[in-house]
This record gives structure tokens, sequence and C-alpha cells, in this order.
């Protein structure tokens, strides 16, 4: 596993970068929360809000966003949490074929008595490992924090759990998307174009079709659906919030080291 080491080993200061800013949003969202908690005249203005608009940021019927549960979910599960790590998630995806072809290092590791499937699959793996740590690390740092502000009464813990849970595997699955969309092409940009169209068009379709009421069926195409259909911390435990979308993730990384080991590089 020489070759998943090195990856890690040449991410690790990004991520340690990448993990004090998800600390710091952690940080600055609890301490917004007691600004707001109880205040029912927030409730009445998120009411007058576009229904599209509330189902885009998770604003569940019967759950109060000036509560802990709500609040969370909104402000972190259902926006700027997960929209950063996925982007860390498309951004590492593109780049590790297609990116390091495009930047004339692949040939170098290629030179050495190692597969195309070895290093494709251990560079894939070792995004894998860093985005565990980023999202174990938000998860702790908001527990840890959470106390001296009251953000997590009422919060489900099992839910929460799954929350982060489903996070990572809705970030894997854009990560899956972008590595095949560089590796098929030996180019960062085409994967880059791919996990972003999947991450907009399915957030912008979690809202509308929810807010037009359209069948069950065909927002359950939607992999952001499958983690933002409920709220998880108020109302518990899903496992289609979590696990779809990791098994999902295994096929388009199969599509893109299938069509990898078999083309020429550039």
């Amino acid at each position: 596993m020489t070759i998943l080491r090195r990856a890690v080993r040449d991410r690790r200061n990004a991520l340690l970068w990448w993990m004090l800013g998800l600390t710091a949003l952690n940080l600055f969202t609890l301490a917004f929360y007691p600004t707001i908690r109880g205040q029912q005249d927030f409730d009445e203005l998120v009411q007058q809000m576009p229904e599209a608009l509330r189902a885009m940021f998770g604003m569940a019927e019967g759950v109060s966003l000036s509560s802990a549960p709500g609040y969370l979910w909104a402000r972190l599960f259902s926006s700027l949490l997960t929209i950063l790590l996925i982007v860390y998630a498309i951004v590492g995806g593109a780049g590790l074929v297609g990116g390091s072809e495009e930047d004339g290092t692949l040939e170098l590791i290629l030179a050495n008595p190692v597969s195309r499937l070895a290093v494709a699959l251990q560079r894939f793996l070792a995004l894998l490992l860093l985005l565990a740590g980023l999202t174990l690390v938000a998860a702790l740092t908001l527990v840890a924090m959470a106390a001296p502000f009251s953000a997590l009464e009422g919060v489900d813990p099992a839910g929460l759990a799954v929350a982060f849970c489903g996070l990572y595997s809705l970030s894997a699955l854009h990560a899956s998307v972008a590595f095949a969309g560089g590796a098929i092409t030996g180019r960062r940009g085409p994967g880059l174009a791919a996990g972003t169209t999947l991450a907009a068009a399915g957030f912008l379709a979690q809202g509308l079709l929810t807010a037009a009421g359209a069948p069950t069926w065909t927002r359950n195409l939607n992999p952001w659906h499958w983690y933002l259909e409920q709220n998880l911390l108020a109302f518990g435990p899903r496992w289609e919030a979590a696990l779809p979308a990791l098994f999902l993730a295994a096929a388009p990384v199969a599509l893109g080291i299938a069509v990898f080991r078999r083309r020429d590089l550039r």
C-alpha cells in the first residue's frame, strides 16, 4: 500500500487547514445559536419563505428552526458543512488520476513496477481515508464545543451519528464521479465538471421536486433526497440516508478504472 500512504502523506498539510476551517465553521455556527434559540418570530419569518427554498435547506414541518435540531440541520447538514465536504471530495477526486496525468506526474509513478489498477484504486482509497478523517473531525469538534451553547438539546444522538455517516457517503459519491471523469478523460476539468454538475443539479432538484409535490419515485432518483428527506437530528436515524450513496459510489470508480487501464496516456 505504498501508493496509498504516499497519497495521504502528500495531502496531509492541506487536510490540516481543512480541519481548522471546519472547526471554525462549527464554532461560529454554535456561537450564533443562542441568539435565535426559542425565537418564535424567527420561525414565523421562515414560514414566509418559498417552499422550494425551505425544502433545499431542510426546514421540515414540525421542526422549529430556533430549536437545536432544526438549526443545526439547516445551518450545517443541509448547507454549509455538506457543501464544503463535497467541494473537498470533488476537487480531490478529479485530481487523483486526471489532474496527475494533466500535470505530467502520473507517468513518473507508472514508470515504476506498479499497475494502473493499483495506482488508481489506492489513490481513491487514500481520498476516502482523508475524507473520513475530515468528517470525523467535524463530528468530534461539533460535539465537543456544543455544550456551552446548549446546541445539542433535543438532538437525537443516533440521528446525529447517521447524519455524519450520510454526509460522508454523499461526499464519497461525488468524489467517485469526479474521479471517474478525470480517469476516463485524463484531465482534471471533466472530473470537476462531472462532480459539480451532480452536486448542483441534485441540490436544486431536491428543493424543486419537493416543493412541486413530485412523485416519490422521481425524488428517490436523487442522492440528495436520500440524505435530506428527513431531519435526522429531530426524527432519528434512517439507513437510506447513508448506505445507498456509499454503495452507488462503487460504480463510477469501477468505470473510471476500467477505462483508465485500457486507454493511452496523454
